[in-house]
């Protein structure tokens, strides 16, 4: 049974994907657009929680820029799922054309920088961030990537294939914190979606808009071990067929020289810094996050009311 449902997801999903691959990127964009206004309708509760992480993100904000925000937010998630799709037809060329990163030479000096170490990315789940590594990648720089496994393993081998397509190397989430260590030292860099809400015990509880947000503590850890360069990156929509990439160089040098304060205040300290650089990045381009997610969900202290409820 286990086996069928595995075959079943795959051809599903393939298929799903060979059928839009034929159709005009602006068809498919609508297509998953109209499909995400959909979700919203038949599961009430995808609204519920976009519209309260709104709430938390932009308190007094007014409803109807609001509403604006969560219209426009459906349009630019089909244009993520609809980016997936074509990741294979994308080249160099393709990226050269249409993506624009002026902090490339940036990338570049620190890459080789001395000391050799890889930079670690902070990213999530804003613009198209599928195709965030994977222009990295075709522009000739690539980079390992940590992200979740699909339960059903042809799937899963299908889709890290997708996303391995210009270069880049996909660690499970699972025990990749060695990984993240091993590539850095040795000058590789690794991405890190860090936007999503983790378990207490993985935690540290930096200030995501003025409110507590579980974030992985793997992320400062690795960056303390290795003393790597950090960079936050995002990637946004420019219009027609463009694209922008948005980085900013988070200075941790400091941090990885105090020995006055013990690693969890570093920790903390370090995570502090990025998710403030990353909330900038997401309140000038609040249509591009992925706001159904529960980013508030992992409270603190156990017990504490859910700011759900």
């Amino acid at each position: 049974m286990k086996r069928l449902l595995d075959v079943t997801a795959y051809v599903s999903v393939r298929g799903i994907f060979t059928i839009l691959s034929v159709l005009p990127q602006g068809a498919r964009v609508s297509l998953f657009a109209a499909l995400y206004r959909a979700a919203f309708l038949v599961v009430p509760r995808l609204r519920k929680v976009s519209e309260r992480n709104l709430e938390i993100a932009f308190p007094g904000s007014d409803p109807g820029w609001c509403r604006k925000v969560l219209i426009a937010n459906m349009r630019e998630m089909g244009r993520l799922l609809a980016d997936t799709v074509r990741l294979p037809v994308l080249d160099a060329a393709w990226a050269r054309a249409h993506v624009q990163c002026d902090f490339l030479p940036r990338y570049l000096e620190l890459l080789a920088s001395p000391g050799g170490k890889g930079v670690l990315i902070a990213t999530g789940h804003l613009g198209s961030f599928e195709l965030l590594g994977h222009s990295i990648g075709l522009f000739g720089h690539p980079l390992s990537a940590i992200a979740r496994k699909f339960r059903s393993p042809l799937l899963d081998r299908w889709w890290t294939s997708l996303r391995q397509e210009s270069g880049n190397t996909i660690i499970d989430r699972r025990g990749a914190f060695k990984a993240m260590v091993s590539d850095l030292n040795a000058g590789r860099s690794v991405a890190v979606l860090f936007d999503q809400n983790v378990t207490r015990n993985l935690a540290v509880f930096p200030s995501w808009f003025g409110l507590p947000a579980a974030t992985t503590r793997a992320f400062a850890l690795a960056a303390l071990k290795t003393e790597a360069p950090v960079v936050v990156a995002s990637i946004r929509y420019c219009g027609g067929d463009n694209y922008r990439i948005e980085a900013l160089e988070c200075d941790c040098s400091d941090l990885y020289r105090d020995q006055a304060r013990s690693t969890e205040e570093r920790v903390f300290e370090l995570t502090q810094r990025v998710s403030d650089h990353y909330c900038r990045m997401i309140a000038e381009f609040p249509e591009g996050w992925f706001w159904m997610h529960r980013r508030w969900s992992t409270r603190p202290s156990e017990g504490e009311r859910s700011v759900y409820e």
